[in-house]
């Protein structure tokens, strides 16, 4: 699981962590490396207390909300705008390929 850190240094050089997607995880550290290190065990902490997100249905036919594009993705095959697009993205990945090999 990734969570994102808000990682604030106080002015007294002492550094605060706050998971965002856990409010109520906060930890303070007289380091920024001790800081992550105490939010990691307090994260783990609570996996192993069983604590769990889920996610729910609210509509009313009980599926879950889908994202829209994944409707349309396709819809326009001919579409040459598209074409041009996908092309790109395959320019720009042989390239970042490419990179990476070196």
């Amino acid at each position: 699981m990734i969570v994102d850190i808000e990682l604030t240094r106080q002015t007294n050089n002492r550094y605060i962590a706050r998971a965002l997607q856990f409010p109520d995880v906060t930890v303070e550290a007289v380091s920024r490396d001790e800081a992550l290190a105490r939010m990691r065990e307090a994260l783990l902490a609570r996996r192993r207390a069983g604590i769990e997100i889920v996610q729910i249905a609210i509509g009313d036919d009980g599926e879950p909300t889908l994202p829209a594009w994944p409707r349309h993705a396709g819809e326009f095959p001919d579409d040459e705008a598209y074409r041009v697009m996908l092309a790109e993205i395959e320019r720009q990945r042989s390239e970042l390929d490419k990179g990476s090999a070196a």
